[in-house]
């Protein structure tokens, strides 16, 4: 069966035919895949059951992986494999349950946030817990010229231990350790893609505010723009089958979570994460006097 590349939505996403992931795939398959990721922002591969080995050793084609700093969440002979999940074992959670509810880009919180994400659906419940994935070319594009001008010029502080406190509010607090591991950060409100074209880079929970500018000019200036990133024009709803793998590039993506019951059905999702990059403003950071 040859390649085929499927458009999930409009302007963005696709979804990958005809490929074996357990197999090989020779360079010039390859070379398509990584163009199509960085175009496209979304691909998805159907029915794949890749063991855990083969699912980093997929990643590692994209690039290097990092480590996430929830280690206790690491429950895999694979410390690249971050595991999300509602299972209970031997008294204690195999992963994170009930993370990124709030619409994010993983690891903005970094000096050099990870460039993407592939995750792999190892149980899947039967309804619920699907995944919302917004393009941020397509929010930025759709703003009014005036708000693109703004905004162009601004930066923002993102913060995990600020998103921790609000979203884990009822969990252990961040230790020292992870603390230290996880400093405040200044990224710019627009980044510039590898691809050429403009990104909003925001972001529910964890941008925590905009730098010169007041307090609530700055809280109003979020929650617009928080808004506007994720109408529903551009916004790609995946709905999981055990199986699936999705990779997604977090420089001109958003993405959340949804709900589902967790008394009645369990969930094992694999991730992992691609090392960071410094997002490139498209004005420098003007240099403090």
């Amino acid at each position: 069966m040859a390649l085929e590349l499927l458009p999930l939505h409009p302007g963005f996403g696709l979804e990958v035919r005809g490929l074996d992931l357990n197999g090989p795939v020779d360079a010039a398959t390859w070379a398509t895949l990584a163009d199509a990721f960085q175009r496209a922002g979304v691909l998805v591969f159907r029915g794949q059951h890749l063991d855990e080995a083969g699912h980093v050793a997929f990643s590692r084609r994209f690039g290097a992986l990092q480590v996430h700093v929830l280690k206790q969440f690491l429950t895999t002979p694979h410390p690249e494999i971050y595991v999300l999940s509602n299972v209970v074992r031997e008294g204690k959670p195999i992963g994170n349950h009930k993370e990124g509810l709030n619409w994010h880009s993983d690891w903005s919180y970094k000096a050099e946030p990870a460039v993407g994400s592939i995750l792999h659906a190892r149980v899947c419940p039967a309804e619920g817990a699907d995944t919302l994935f917004a393009c941020m070319h397509q929010a930025y594009a759709a703003l009014d010229a005036a708000t693109q001008q703004r905004i162009d010029s601004l930066f923002a502080v993102h913060s995990y231990a600020t998103y921790y406190g609000r979203a884990f509010a009822d969990r252990t607090p961040l230790s020292d350790e992870q603390r230290a591991a996880t400093p405040d950060v200044v990224h710019p409100l627009v980044r510039l893609h590898p691809n050429g074209r403009k990104a909003l880079y925001v972001g529910r929970e964890v941008v925590k505010e905009v730098l010169g500018v007041a307090p609530e000019e700055g809280a109003a200036l979020l929650d617009r723009l928080n808004t506007h990133a994720v109408r529903p024009e551009w916004i790609y709803r995946h709905q999981w089958q055990p199986g699936d793998i999705v990779a997604w590039d977090n420089r001109n993506t958003m993405h959340q979570a949804t709900d589902y019951d967790d008394t009645k059905y369990s969930r094992i999702m694999h991730r992992t994460t691609l090392a960071g990059e410094k997002p490139v403003p498209v004005r420098p950071m003007p240099v403090a006097a």
